[in-house]
């Protein structure tokens, strides 16, 4: 799942692009040698790979070989200038997914309005981070949303929203799953709890992400989708980057310092687009939607491990406690009360979005497997834990 749960991304490409990236120099084709690449340096849960858009003819051609690999599902866009593809393109994709039983992600916004948006923003002296989301307006993830709903329905095939950020994206969910499509939604704590008010603070960066924060009534909308079962899941798109890359911190009793928003002190569009997240999904979503009544526990297991499990082709061995599932347990503590933040929540950046939260119920033990890697705050867990796991293709639309 791209961008969270703790996977590890290696960045590829052909030989001759931007030098940031590994270039791919063997008779292997571009997925073949990718997935070779990332079982050698580690075993993630999950693999994401990213191409550039010339690369798409290429890549259709390999999408068949991906299930045998156990690997179900693939991501398009629909912004971002080196990733977005045409709604056509899009359509054939969905269509080659179909036919080998594949899941559809969809990044939902407007690409074609932000790429004016954003240089006229910018030639008018528009530099501050709040304009990161005035250049991607809400109204884009709308009509985002919908479109890749209709494409889903003219390919009949299934699609999985990502990260959806706007109340509107939520009615374009209901309307088009009342109508028979097989699309699904997911939305993140960050979309749940922050809003453009947060951009304009002095540390705005901070709230950087792509799709952006919205406003209060899309907060509302969001949780309504949740209680009412028109989302699907809450994931985090966990991508952070340090607020401020000229100071290390201690991290695993090393010091670390990577460049990160500070890079866009005087240009928003220099900031790196992601936030921390994956440590703070559960226990924030917890006490702002458990504990303030806005869904059932029930619906809190559902929304976090069972749904994103038969969604993604995991489920019996994730997602539920049955006899043959792998034992990933977490003891939860209901009733313990702390003050929340970067002391807790361990990610490898200098900040926490929810520094100074109160939170009631947190994680007591985490088991992986059976093992205890979690007691209290005491990481008992070592790299190399992780296991590749083969998903399995052509599962239900919930």
């Amino acid at each position: 799942m791209a961008g969270g749960k703790g996977t590890r991304l290696w960045p590829v490409s052909r030989a001759g692009k931007p030098k940031q990236f590994q270039c791919l120099t063997s008779d292997k084709t571009m997925l073949q040698e990718t997935y070779l690449r990332l079982r050698q340096i580690a075993k993630p849960a999950d693999i994401f790979v990213a191409t550039n858009k010339e690369y798409v003819s290429e890549v259709e051609k390999e999408i068949p070989g991906l299930e045998k690999e156990g690997i179900v599902s693939v991501k398009v866009f629909m912004a971002y200038p080196n990733l977005r593809l045409s709604d056509g393109e899009i359509f054939r994709v969905m269509r080659i997914a179909r036919e080998h039983g594949l899941l559809t992600m969809l990044h939902a916004e407007g690409g074609e309005v932000i790429n004016l948006l954003v240089p006229e923003a910018l030639a008018a002296g528009h530099t501050t981070p709040l304009w990161h989301a005035l250049t991607r307006p809400t109204w884009g993830a709308v009509e985002a949303t919908l479109r890749g709903a209709l494409l889903a329905a003219q390919a009949d095939t299934s699609l999985y929203i990502v990260h959806m950020n706007a109340g509107g994206e939520v009615d374009q969910l209901e309307y088009a799953r009342q109508h028979g499509v097989k699309v699904m939604g997911e939305t993140c704590p960050q979309y749940l709890l922050f809003t453009q008010d947060n951009l304009q603070q002095p540390d705005g960066a901070k709230w950087v992400c792509s799709p952006p924060v919205r406003e209060a009534a899309d907060n509302a909308r969001l949780w309504q989708g949740l209680s009412r079962g028109i989302l699907q899941t809450v994931a985090t798109d966990h991508c952070p980057f340090f607020y401020d890359g000229t100071k290390p911190i201690i991290f695993d009793g090393k010091p670390v310092a990577i460049p990160g928003k500070e890079l866009g002190r005087d240009d928003f569009t220099r900031i790196p687009n992601g936030l921390p997240g994956v440590g703070d999904r559960l226990p924030v979503l917890w006490t702002t939607g458990v504990q303030s009544g806005k869904i059932t526990p029930n619906q809190f297991v559902a929304l976090t491990s069972t749904n994103p499990a038969i969604i993604h082709g995991l489920y019996p061995r994730k997602g539920t406690l049955a006899p043959g599932a792998d034992a990933d347990i977490a003891i939860w503590d209901a009733d313990r009360s702390l003050t929340y933040g970067l002391a807790h929540a361990r990610h490898r950046t200098d900040y926490n979005l929810y520094e100074g939260m109160q939170l009631k119920g947190y994680p007591e033990k985490v088991f992986l497997r059976g093992h205890l890697i979690v007691d209290n705050e005491h990481w008992l867990g070592h790299p190399g834990m992780g296991q590749y796991l083969h998903r399995k293709s052509g599962n239900p639309v919930l």
